[in-house]
């Protein structure tokens, strides 16, 4: 009698772990991937880096430490987008000049980014210490602290070509630990979801990574794209195979999606839910094609980006 006790405590235990095991499968599995695979481009021809010296170095207002800061509502914050942009600013202005002292001040401002980072998990998050209504709508209100999914990307795409440039191992520490967040999810600092199908067209079973991480999903295309920058970086730099398959993701959430925002014969969307409209965004959106389209060779994106230049033609 225990003989068979134990026989049959043994197989509900394997039957048990069996139903995980493909619980876990079957969730993995619903995430839409259509494995893309990827073109390691040139450093020259990556997302920001840039073909002129940019303005960077002689930004203002700044702290003390030439930082740049962000003046919003009669305080002064280190907006983790802005630093991002002027850190892979100056390393482009680096690239194209080997003047030590914009690789200097691209690291004091990523340094002084990271200095305010918070760790959760096996995580870094980069938060947002203001409040700040998205579009400027009440309904959209995000409190300090907030994360945003463009943010995470862009800033591991500042620590990876850090890393590329001074092979200073602590940088790929930090970029691993920024690519983790982009995998985290229904954490309280998460910039990244898994969308369910909504009256918007929006189809279940994507990976987005989220600009505004708001309860009310708005789904803003250059941040989402902007933010999976920073996949691509990682991928390139360290040929990681979490990166690949996250950034695969991405691309196929936008492939399958893109249309959405396309209006014929006018501006592309800004997001899905207002349709809001903004000349400089729909000029970002065709760059952004063109870079899908270079890190994949896939024409879709390439056909895609004809599309929105034929939608407004530049007078």
């Amino acid at each position: 009698m225990h003989k068979i006790s134990c026989v049959v405590i043994v197989v509900f235990i394997m039957l048990l772990l069996a139903g995980c095991y493909t619980n876990k499968q079957t969730e993995a599995d619903a995430v839409k991937d259509y494995g893309f695979k990827l073109r390691k481009l040139p450093y020259d021809s990556l997302y920001h880096q840039f073909i002129k010296v940019s303005t960077a170095y002689d930004v203002s207002p700044t702290d003390s430490n030439r930082v740049q800061v962000f003046e919003w509502k009669g305080t002064k914050h280190y907006h983790p987008v802005q630093l991002a942009h002027r850190s892979l600013d100056l390393l482009s202005d680096y690239r194209l000049t080997t003047d030590a002292k914009y690789l200097n001040r691209a690291v004091k401002s990523a340094e002084t980014i990271l200095s305010k980072a918070v760790r959760y998990n096996k995580s870094i998050y980069f938060p947002y210490t203001f409040d700040y209504n998205v579009l400027q709508k009440p309904e959209l209100a995000l409190k300090q602290p907030w994360y945003s999914g463009m943010a995470q990307g862009m800033l591991l795409s500042t620590f990876c070509r850090l890393y590329y440039v001074t092979h200073e191992k602590r940088y790929k520490a930090v970029a691993d630990s920024i690519l983790n967040s982009l995998a985290e999810f229904g954490t309280p600092y998460a910039p990244v979801f898994i969308s369910e199908a909504d009256s918007l067209g929006v189809g279940k079973g994507y990976y987005w990574i989220d600009e505004y991480p708001h309860p009310t999903k708005i789904y803003v295309l250059n941040g989402s794209i902007i933010g999976a920058m920073g996949l691509y970086d990682h991928w390139r730099v360290f040929g990681d195979k979490k990166s690949k398959r996250l950034l695969s993701r991405e691309l196929t959430t936008i492939k399958d999606h893109v249309p959405l925002y396309r209006n014929v014969k006018d501006l592309s969307s800004y997001d899905l839910k207002y349709r809001e409209k903004f000349a400089n965004y729909h000029q970002i959106h065709i760059e952004l094609m063109q870079n899908c389209y270079d890190i994949t060779g896939d024409s879709y994106f390439l056909d895609m980006k004809r599309q929105l230049e034929a939608d407004v033609k530049k007078p």
